[in-house]
C-alpha cells in the first residue's frame, strides 16, 4: 500500500499528521499557505516547501483545494473543541460528499485500529494504479497540543496498518487452458495483485518481460515449452528474486524434483484452490526478500 498524506498546513491536528508523516516516511502534500502563517504564526520550513499559496483566506479554502486531490477523508477532533468547530466540519463533509470522497471521523476515544481496517478495505476497491492519498485534517478552534497529539496518533496508526498490509504481487499465470488461466487472474486481481495470463510458454516469456512479475505460477504441460524450461529461462533472464510454484497434473515424485531442479519454489498438484493460493502467496510473500535468483 503506497501512501500519501495530505494536510494544509492549518491547524494542530494537520501539524502532528505532518510530523508524523515525515517521521515514518509517507510522502507529503499540502496547500495554501495564508502569507506563510498559522495559528501560532509563522510555519515551519519544512512544512512551507510543500505547501503553495492560496489567493484565499479561511480553512475551508485550504481544505477544499487539498479535498480535491484526496482518496479519503479523515477529520481528527480532539476533546474540548470550540462549539465554532461543528459547523466548520459539517461543511467539511459536505465537501466531501460533492466531490465523492469517503470521509472518516475520528476522537481520541476512537479505535484506530478501525481506521486502518477502513483504509485497507478501500483500497481493495479503488484502481490499484491510482495513488492512495490520505487528507488528515481537524479543527482549528481547538487546543493545539491536543490537536497535534492525535494528528501523529491517526498517521501513526495508518503507518502500521501500511506496515502489515498483505504484499501486493505482479503474478504471471500461465496454463494450456484459457479459461483455468483467467478464472486464477479474476480471483487474484479480487485479491488485490496485478495480474497477467499466458497459454504457452513463449507467450509467458513475452508477457514476463513486460509485467516484470515476481511470482510466477506455471502449468508443465504446455503446448510448446515444458513449464521446466519457462522457469529455467525466467530465472536466467531476471535480475531479481521470484517465487515459482509448479501447479500441474503431474503427481509423481520425480515431477516434483524435476520442478525443484528447474528452479521451481514449491510443486503443487491440480487442482489449486483457493486456500493453496493464498497459501503460496503468504509463502511468497515470506520468501521473496530472502530468494536469490539464479
Amino acid at each position: 500500500m503506497a501512501l500519501t498524506i495530505l494536510h494544509s498546513g492549518q491547524t494542530g491536528v494537520e501539524r502532528g499528521a505532518d510530523r508524523a508523516a515525515r517521521a515514518v516516511g509517507f510522502p507529503v502534500e499540502g496547500f495554501c499557505t495564508y502569507e506563510r502563517r498559522d495559528e501560532l504564526g509563522v510555519l515551519p520550513v519544512e512544512i512551507t516547501r510543500d505547501l503553495v499559496a492560496c489567493t484565499q483566506r479561511g480553512a475551508r479554502s485550504a481544505w477544499r483545494a487539498t479535498l480535491e486531490t484526496a482518496s479519503v477523508l479523515v477529520i481528527a477532533v480532539p476533546d474540548a473543541a470550540h462549539p465554532n468547530t461543528y459547523t466548520g466540519i459539517e461543511a467539511l463533509r459536505r465537501s466531501a460528499r460533492t466531490v465523492g470522497v469517503p470521509h472518516w471521523l475520528v476522537d481520541p476515544k476512537s479505535d484506530l485500529d478501525q481506521v486502518g481496517e477502513r483504509l485497507r478495505k478501500f483500497e481493495l476497491e479503488i484502481d490499484p494504479a491510482k495513488p492512495l492519498k490520505v487528507m488528515v485534517t481537524g479543527p482549528r478552534y481547538t487546543r493545539w497540543r491536543e490537536g497535534e497529539r492525535l494528528g501523529w496518533r491517526v498517521v501513526a496508526q495508518l503507518s502500521l496498518t501500511v506496515a502489515s498490509a498483505p504484499r501486493k504481487h505482479r503474478i504471471l499465470v500461465v496454463d494450456d487452458h484459457k479459461d483455468t488461466a483467467e478464472t486464477a487472474c479474476t480471483l487474484l486481481r479480487t485479491m488485490g495483485h496485478e495480474c497477467a495470463a499466458a497459454t504457452t510458454g513463449e507467450q509467458a516469456l513475452e508477457i514476463a518481460s513486460e509485467l516484470d512479475p515476481d511470482v510466477a505460477f506455471l502449468d508443465i504441460g504446455l503446448p510448446d515449452l515444458s513449464g521446466y524450461e519457462v522457469a529455467r529461462r525466467l530465472r536466467a533472464t531476471r535480475t531479481r528474486p521470484m517465487f515459482l510454484a509448479a501447479i500441474t497434473g503431474w503427481s509423481e515424485a520425480l515431477d516434483a524434483k524435476r520442478a525443484l531442479d528447474a528452479g521451481f519454489d514449491r510443486h503443487v498438484v491440480k487442482p489449486a484452490t483457493g486456500a493453496i493460493i493464498r497459501e503460496l502467496l503468504e509463502q511468497a510473500s515470506t520468501a521473496l526478500p530472502f530468494i536469490n535468483a539464479a
